[in-house]
């Protein structure tokens, strides 16, 4: 496993292992455009805003076991979210399909 730096943090490193970096702050914009849309959209529809702790709760422990999360920064490499603030909206999903 290496650091977003690039560098060993274990006694073995495979060479191969490259960290996926996060997107263009231009593309976390538009992802963040977009999911402020589907909040707005959820909460005009009536929908509601929030999602309960326990949706949370299954929301962050699937994030937590996708290789694309990055736990040091509890973000999202697909997306660049920061994923303990998008889990807990209603009407928005993973970039990836996995909630």
């Amino acid at each position: 496993m290496t650091d977003p730096f690039g560098i060993c943090l274990e006694p073995k490193c495979d060479d191969s292992e490259t960290p996926k970096e996060l997107p263009s702050f231009v593309d976390m914009a538009k992802n963040l455009l977009g999911s402020a849309k589907d909040i707005a959209s959820g909460a005009v529809s009536g929908k509601g805003v929030l999602v309960d702790e326990e949706m949370y709760d299954t929301r962050m422990n699937i994030c937590a076991a996708c290789p694309s999360f990055k736990p040091e920064y509890k973000r999202c490499a697909e997306c660049g979210c920061f994923m303990e603030a998008k889990a807990r909206f209603k009407n928005v999903s993973c970039p990836i399909g996995k909630w």
